[in-house]
Protein backbone atom coordinates (compact mmCIF):
# COMPACT_ATOMS: atom_id res chain seq x y z
CA UNK A 1 0.00 0.00 0.00
CA UNK A 2 1.40 3.38 -1.55
CA UNK A 3 1.70 6.09 1.58
CA UNK A 4 -1.37 8.36 0.29
CA UNK A 5 -3.43 5.66 0.63
CA UNK A 6 -2.06 4.38 3.75
CA UNK A 7 -2.62 7.54 5.48
CA UNK A 8 -6.24 7.66 4.19
CA UNK A 9 -6.60 4.53 5.37
CA UNK A 10 -5.68 5.89 8.81
CA UNK A 11 -7.85 9.15 8.58
CA UNK A 12 -10.91 7.14 8.37
CA UNK A 13 -10.45 4.74 10.98
CA UNK A 14 -13.28 4.97 13.74
CA UNK A 15 -11.64 2.92 16.43
CA UNK A 16 -9.25 6.04 16.95
CA UNK A 17 -9.62 9.45 18.08
CA UNK A 18 -8.27 12.18 15.68
CA UNK A 19 -5.85 13.47 17.49
CA UNK A 20 -4.17 10.89 18.30
CA UNK A 21 -3.76 10.08 14.60
CA UNK A 22 -2.08 13.13 13.79
CA UNK A 23 -0.21 14.07 16.54
CA UNK A 24 0.69 10.54 18.23
CA UNK A 25 1.23 8.53 15.24
CA UNK A 26 1.43 10.79 11.96
CA UNK A 27 3.61 13.68 13.69
CA UNK A 28 6.18 11.13 14.92
CA UNK A 29 5.82 8.96 11.61
CA UNK A 30 6.76 12.08 9.60
CA UNK A 31 9.68 12.80 11.92
CA UNK A 32 8.07 15.78 13.22
CA UNK A 33 8.24 14.20 16.52
CA UNK A 34 10.65 12.04 18.04
CA UNK A 35 8.61 10.25 20.45
CA UNK A 36 4.54 10.92 21.64
CA UNK A 37 2.53 10.03 24.95
CA UNK A 38 -0.37 8.02 24.30
CA UNK A 39 -2.59 7.71 27.56
CA UNK A 40 -4.45 4.71 28.03
CA UNK A 41 -7.47 4.15 28.33
CA UNK A 42 -7.96 7.89 28.66
CA UNK A 43 -6.84 8.52 24.60
CA UNK A 44 -9.37 5.74 23.06
CA UNK A 45 -12.55 6.93 21.96
CA UNK A 46 -14.55 4.70 24.16
CA UNK A 47 -12.30 5.11 27.05
CA UNK A 48 -15.41 6.51 29.80
CA UNK A 49 -17.26 3.52 28.93
CA UNK A 50 -14.06 1.16 29.05
CA UNK A 51 -13.55 3.19 33.11
CA UNK A 52 -17.01 2.82 34.02
CA UNK A 53 -17.26 -0.90 33.19
CA UNK A 54 -13.67 -1.46 35.30
CA UNK A 55 -14.88 1.01 37.91
CA UNK A 56 -18.50 -1.47 38.39
CA UNK A 57 -16.41 -4.58 38.38
CA UNK A 58 -14.13 -2.82 41.47
CA UNK A 59 -16.77 -1.22 43.25
CA UNK A 60 -17.92 -4.39 45.83
CA UNK A 61 -14.43 -4.81 46.52
CA UNK A 62 -13.57 -0.94 47.06
CA UNK A 63 -16.54 -0.82 49.31
CA UNK A 64 -15.17 -4.16 51.32
CA UNK A 65 -11.55 -2.69 51.99
CA UNK A 66 -13.04 1.14 53.16
CA UNK A 67 -14.56 -0.96 55.64
CA UNK A 68 -11.50 -2.76 56.77
CA UNK A 69 -9.68 -1.35 59.61
CA UNK A 70 -7.09 -3.90 60.49
CA UNK A 71 -3.80 -2.69 58.54
CA UNK A 72 -2.43 -5.90 57.91
CA UNK A 73 -5.93 -6.98 56.32
CA UNK A 74 -6.36 -4.05 54.40
CA UNK A 75 -3.05 -4.41 52.73
CA UNK A 76 -3.51 -7.88 51.35
CA UNK A 77 -7.16 -6.42 50.34
CA UNK A 78 -5.50 -3.59 48.85
CA UNK A 79 -2.78 -6.26 46.91
CA UNK A 80 -5.75 -8.56 45.80
CA UNK A 81 -7.39 -5.66 44.66
CA UNK A 82 -4.87 -4.12 42.66
CA UNK A 83 -4.31 -7.61 40.79
CA UNK A 84 -8.30 -7.43 40.01
CA UNK A 85 -7.88 -3.98 38.23
CA UNK A 86 -4.95 -4.96 36.16
CA UNK A 87 -7.28 -8.22 35.32
CA UNK A 88 -9.94 -6.01 34.40
CA UNK A 89 -8.07 -3.54 32.52
CA UNK A 90 -6.56 -6.60 30.41
CA UNK A 91 -10.44 -7.78 29.37
CA UNK A 92 -11.66 -4.21 29.34
CA UNK A 93 -9.12 -2.30 27.23
CA UNK A 94 -6.25 -4.56 26.03
CA UNK A 95 -8.57 -7.14 24.71
CA UNK A 96 -10.71 -3.85 22.76
CA UNK A 97 -10.69 -3.41 18.87
CA UNK A 98 -8.97 0.40 19.74
CA UNK A 99 -6.38 -0.95 21.87
CA UNK A 100 -5.76 -3.75 19.49
CA UNK A 101 -6.20 -1.06 16.66
CA UNK A 102 -3.74 1.69 17.88
CA UNK A 103 -0.93 -0.89 17.84
CA UNK A 104 -1.85 -2.21 14.66
CA UNK A 105 -1.32 1.40 13.16
CA UNK A 106 2.09 1.34 14.52
CA UNK A 107 3.47 -1.28 13.45
CA UNK A 108 1.86 -0.41 9.65
CA UNK A 109 3.70 2.85 10.16
CA UNK A 110 6.87 1.38 11.26
CA UNK A 111 7.04 2.85 14.49
CA UNK A 112 8.38 1.21 17.91
CA UNK A 113 6.29 1.08 20.75
CA UNK A 114 7.09 0.90 24.74
CA UNK A 115 4.12 0.69 27.22
CA UNK A 116 4.35 1.92 30.56
CA UNK A 117 2.18 0.76 33.82
CA UNK A 118 1.33 3.83 35.79
CA UNK A 119 -1.36 2.71 37.81
CA UNK A 120 -3.04 -1.10 38.08
CA UNK A 121 -5.18 0.53 35.05
CA UNK A 122 -3.56 3.21 33.32
CA UNK A 123 -0.90 2.54 30.68
CA UNK A 124 1.50 5.14 28.67
CA UNK A 125 2.14 3.81 25.00
CA UNK A 126 5.35 5.36 23.74
CA UNK A 127 5.74 5.65 20.14
CA UNK A 128 9.03 6.49 18.14
CA UNK A 129 11.29 5.59 15.41
CA UNK A 130 14.63 5.68 16.51
CA UNK A 131 15.86 2.71 18.83
CA UNK A 132 18.02 4.85 20.92
CA UNK A 133 14.99 6.33 22.53
CA UNK A 134 13.48 3.33 23.48
CA UNK A 135 16.69 3.11 25.71
CA UNK A 136 16.18 6.22 27.02
CA UNK A 137 12.83 5.75 28.01
CA UNK A 138 13.49 2.05 29.59
CA UNK A 139 15.86 3.88 31.35
CA UNK A 140 13.00 6.81 32.52
CA UNK A 141 10.41 4.33 33.83
CA UNK A 142 13.16 2.66 36.11
CA UNK A 143 13.92 5.80 36.91
CA UNK A 144 10.06 6.54 38.02
CA UNK A 145 9.97 3.10 39.85
CA UNK A 146 12.53 4.33 42.39
CA UNK A 147 10.73 7.78 42.55
CA UNK A 148 7.85 5.94 43.66
CA UNK A 149 9.43 3.49 45.68
CA UNK A 150 11.42 6.21 47.71
CA UNK A 151 8.07 8.41 48.56
CA UNK A 152 6.08 5.97 49.21
CA UNK A 153 8.85 4.41 51.97
CA UNK A 154 9.34 8.51 53.40
CA UNK A 155 5.23 9.07 53.27
CA UNK A 156 3.52 10.59 56.03
CA UNK A 157 0.13 10.63 56.69
CA UNK A 158 -2.21 13.32 55.76
CA UNK A 159 0.13 13.02 52.56
CA UNK A 160 -1.64 14.70 49.19
CA UNK A 161 -2.77 11.39 47.86
CA UNK A 162 -2.05 13.35 44.19
CA UNK A 163 1.80 13.12 45.33
CA UNK A 164 1.40 9.37 46.10
CA UNK A 165 -0.51 8.99 43.08
CA UNK A 166 2.65 10.37 40.55
CA UNK A 167 5.25 11.47 42.96
CA UNK A 168 7.85 11.99 39.53
CA UNK A 169 5.56 14.40 38.53
CA UNK A 170 7.41 16.51 41.58
CA UNK A 171 11.12 15.58 40.35
CA UNK A 172 12.52 18.12 38.77
CA UNK A 173 15.25 15.78 37.10
CA UNK A 174 12.77 13.38 35.38
CA UNK A 175 10.51 16.18 34.53
CA UNK A 176 13.16 17.79 32.06
CA UNK A 177 14.05 14.49 30.78
CA UNK A 178 10.85 13.19 30.04
CA UNK A 179 10.24 16.96 28.35
CA UNK A 180 13.43 16.39 26.36
CA UNK A 181 11.83 13.16 25.48
CA UNK A 182 8.74 14.29 23.98
CA UNK A 183 10.44 17.23 21.63
CA UNK A 184 9.07 20.58 24.25
CA UNK A 185 11.14 23.06 24.06
CA UNK A 186 13.46 23.87 26.65
CA UNK A 187 11.93 26.83 27.95
CA UNK A 188 8.25 25.24 28.26
CA UNK A 189 9.99 22.98 30.22
CA UNK A 190 11.60 24.84 32.60
CA UNK A 191 8.64 26.79 33.51
CA UNK A 192 6.76 23.24 33.87
CA UNK A 193 9.36 22.48 36.71
CA UNK A 194 9.42 25.58 38.17
CA UNK A 195 6.09 25.25 38.72
CA UNK A 196 5.90 21.74 39.80
CA UNK A 197 9.25 22.43 42.57
CA UNK A 198 7.47 25.24 43.87
CA UNK A 199 3.73 23.75 44.06
CA UNK A 200 2.43 25.64 42.28
CA UNK A 201 -0.41 24.81 40.16
CA UNK A 202 0.48 24.15 36.54
CA UNK A 203 -3.07 24.17 34.66
CA UNK A 204 -3.91 27.20 36.80
CA UNK A 205 -1.11 29.18 35.53
CA UNK A 206 -1.12 28.20 32.20
CA UNK A 207 -4.64 28.53 32.28
CA UNK A 208 -4.66 32.22 33.49
CA UNK A 209 -1.64 33.50 30.99
CA UNK A 210 -4.14 31.84 27.95
CA UNK A 211 -6.95 34.22 29.46
CA UNK A 212 -5.04 37.36 30.36
CA UNK A 213 -3.28 37.03 26.57
CA UNK A 214 -6.61 36.76 24.76
CA UNK A 215 -7.55 40.20 26.23
CA UNK A 216 -4.61 41.69 24.87
CA UNK A 217 -3.90 40.11 21.67
CA UNK A 218 -0.89 38.51 22.42
CA UNK A 219 -0.72 35.07 21.90
CA UNK A 220 -0.11 32.26 19.14
CA UNK A 221 -2.57 29.76 18.75
CA UNK A 222 0.26 27.43 16.99
CA UNK A 223 2.28 27.27 20.65
CA UNK A 224 -0.64 25.10 21.63
CA UNK A 225 1.32 22.30 19.10
CA UNK A 226 0.34 19.28 20.46
CA UNK A 227 -2.42 18.19 23.47
CA UNK A 228 -1.56 17.58 27.13
CA UNK A 229 1.10 20.33 26.56
CA UNK A 230 1.61 24.04 28.63
CA UNK A 231 3.71 26.02 27.10
CA UNK A 232 5.71 28.96 28.83
CA UNK A 233 3.52 31.76 27.74
CA UNK A 234 0.91 31.74 25.11
CA UNK A 235 3.06 33.32 22.56
CA UNK A 236 6.23 31.11 23.11
CA UNK A 237 7.92 31.41 19.95
CA UNK A 238 9.44 27.88 20.31
CA UNK A 239 6.30 26.10 20.79
CA UNK A 240 4.91 28.36 17.81
CA UNK A 241 7.81 27.23 15.79
CA UNK A 242 7.33 23.32 16.40
CA UNK A 243 3.13 23.87 15.84
CA UNK A 244 4.36 26.34 12.02
CA UNK A 245 6.81 23.03 11.07
CA UNK A 246 3.53 20.99 12.11
CA UNK A 247 1.06 22.76 9.82
CA UNK A 248 3.16 23.17 7.04
CA UNK A 249 4.47 19.68 6.63
CA UNK A 250 1.07 18.40 6.95
CA UNK A 251 -0.71 21.26 4.44
CA UNK A 252 2.27 19.69 1.86
CA UNK A 253 1.04 16.60 2.43
CA UNK A 254 -1.97 17.26 2.41
CA UNK A 255 -4.31 20.33 2.45
CA UNK A 256 -7.21 18.96 4.64
CA UNK A 257 -4.54 17.35 6.76
CA UNK A 258 -3.23 21.28 7.50
CA UNK A 259 -7.06 21.74 8.01
CA UNK A 260 -7.67 19.08 10.31
CA UNK A 261 -4.21 19.90 12.25
CA UNK A 262 -5.33 23.32 12.84
CA UNK A 263 -9.02 21.99 14.36
CA UNK A 264 -6.58 20.12 17.10
CA UNK A 265 -4.25 23.27 17.91
CA UNK A 266 -7.66 25.17 18.75
CA UNK A 267 -8.83 22.23 20.91
CA UNK A 268 -5.70 21.83 22.09
CA UNK A 269 -6.01 25.55 23.35
CA UNK A 270 -9.51 25.47 24.49
CA UNK A 271 -8.63 22.01 26.58
CA UNK A 272 -5.45 23.91 28.52
CA UNK A 273 -8.76 26.99 29.21
CA UNK A 274 -10.32 24.07 31.04
CA UNK A 275 -7.55 21.81 32.78
CA UNK A 276 -8.33 23.23 36.03
CA UNK A 277 -11.79 22.04 36.19
CA UNK A 278 -10.41 18.79 35.00
CA UNK A 279 -7.71 18.71 37.41
CA UNK A 280 -10.38 19.49 39.80
CA UNK A 281 -12.78 16.91 39.36
CA UNK A 282 -9.55 14.15 39.32
CA UNK A 283 -7.94 15.59 42.51
CA UNK A 284 -11.50 14.65 44.31
CA UNK A 285 -11.95 11.82 42.68
CA UNK A 286 -8.47 10.52 43.69
CA UNK A 287 -8.72 11.97 47.06
CA UNK A 288 -12.08 10.36 47.87
CA UNK A 289 -11.05 6.48 47.01
CA UNK A 290 -8.62 4.12 48.90
CA UNK A 291 -5.16 4.59 48.38
CA UNK A 292 -4.48 2.37 45.66
CA UNK A 293 -0.23 2.35 44.71
CA UNK A 294 0.83 0.85 41.07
Amino acid sequence: MDETRLLQKLMGDPKLKTRVKVENLLLVHLGLRQCSQTVLPVDLPNAEGMGSTIDRRMAPKMIQIQRVTDPRRKLAAIASLKKEMRTAYDKVVRASDQYKGLLSWARDLRLRTRLADVRPTVQELYLFKEGRVGGRLKGLMKSRQKIRARVYASAKPGMERIRLAYPEEFEGSWLREMGEMLGYPGCCVEAYVSDREREFNVEERAARQLAEAEQLGNMDPLAYYVGYFFPCTPDCEQAASRGRECLESLADLDPSLGELYSTLVAGNLENVRLQPEVIARYRARVEGGPEVRP
